[in-house]
């Protein structure tokens, strides 16, 4: 109940964040002790995110509201649904488990394209093909859809120096 009235809180404060946002379809995630609400939205209503991106994850306190675009995730393929999903709570993640260390990621990500430069990115990045990795296409574990269960990557364990091996 706590997480539903986070966003509201959140959102009140945020001029450009439309009520449709929080009205939008969507669903809770609670996993590794992190809770976020996800949100199908048309990307311009993304509000302070560019509407350029697919997805946009604002952070409160232990959790986060991930919004994603619509129709990007409902017309992605499983594995597009998979890496966009898990990368905004791969965001998530840095926050609650983290404490937006990155796990001192430095540039690393770039190894998967000049965005994921910055540690946040490339940080995120590397936690969702973590999750494909470990839990494939999957994404009951992250709310959506029915699933196998799956023990999600442990966020600590995504570390620049595994992208190597």
């Amino acid at each position: 109940m706590r997480l539903s009235v986070v966003p509201l809180v959140l959102c009140s404060f945020l001029a450009s964040c439309a009520p449709r946002v929080l009205g939008a379809p969507g669903w809770e995630i609670d996993a590794l002790s992190t809770k976020a609400s996800v949100k199908l939205v048309n990307a311009a209503e993304f509000g302070f995110c560019k509407d350029s991106l697919v997805g946009c994850s604002v952070p409160m306190g232990q959790g986060c509201v991930i919004m994603l675009d619509k129709t990007y995730f409902l017309n992605g393929t499983d594995r597009q649904k998979v890496l966009l999903l898990a990368h905004e709570f791969g965001h998530c993640l840095d926050g609650s488990k983290l404490l937006y260390s990155h796990n001192r990621f430095g540039d690393a990500g770039k190894i998967y394209g000049q965005y994921y430069a910055p540690a946040s990115e490339g940080f995120a990045e590397a936690y969702a093909r973590a999750y494909l990795e470990k839990c494939g296409t999957n994404l009951a574990p992250l709310g959506w859809g029915k699933g196998e269960k799956c023990e999600l990557p442990d966020p600590k364990q995504v570390t620049a120096q595994n992208l190597l091996k």
